[in-house]
């Protein structure tokens, strides 16, 4: 794990971390073979030391080679990937993010703008007729 690793995970972050799915990280919580907690929101969360004490304890859990049974070559994927690839990746995750804010901030102008015409609209002085006739 990295230095900037916060102290206590998700399972969506503890399986980026581990190269497992969700999935696995969630069967191995309900195995009590990781220790987890749920934080004052009802998610779980898992700490630093308990993820790596799971992962020396289950290495074939986050193996890092793919080898099919017919490939007389085994395809290594690095422990340590390529930073332009974590670059890139985390530019598309910025991306992303940004275009989400675009949206929302799209969104709430929308609706800003809607309350301001409705504003606008009972300010507005009608002559009021008291009498029908």
């Amino acid at each position: 794990m990295s230095a900037h690793t916060p102290a206590h995970l998700s399972p969506a972050q503890a399986a980026q971390v581990a190269d497992v799915s969700r999935w696995t990280i969630m069967r191995a919580i309900k195995s009590s073979d990781l220790q987890a907690f749920r934080d004052n929101k009802n998610q779980w969360r898992i700490k630093a030391d308990d993820l790596n004490a799971w992962l020396a304890a289950h290495p074939a859990q986050c193996a890092h080679t793919v080898q099919e049974e017919n490939d007389a070559h085994p395809v290594h994927t690095p422990a340590h990937p390529d930073p332009i690839a974590q670059d890139t990746l985390e530019l598309v995750r910025v991306k992303a993010e940004l275009e989400a804010e675009k949206t929302l901030r799209a969104t709430v102008e929308s609706d800003r703008d809607h309350w301001r015409d409705l504003a606008q609209k009972l300010a507005e002085s009608r002559p009021r007729k008291w009498w029908f006739w």
